[in-house]
């Protein structure tokens, strides 16, 4: 039996993995692995919030600005 808090943890995981992918396409010279780090460790900024429905934007919008960034 899953629990919400498991469900939307599951879909997080789904939306983060999805974002992961259109950055690799975006950002074709950042491996993915780093990528992946990026998105882990913006992720963790948020572990605390009540509510996770604008998580995985906010993670997009502090990668990609991170990668903009020389």
């Amino acid at each position: 039996m899953s629990t919400l808090d498991t469900m939307a943890s599951e879909q997080l995981d789904t939306h983060l993995a999805q974002l992961e992918d259109r950055l690799g396409q975006d950002y074709a010279n950042v491996t993915r692995i780093r990528l992946h780090a990026m998105v882990d460790r913006e992720r963790a900024r948020f572990a605390g919030a009540r509510i996770h429905a604008f998580v995985p934007i906010l993670v997009e919008r502090a990668v990609r600005a991170a990668l903009a960034t020389p």
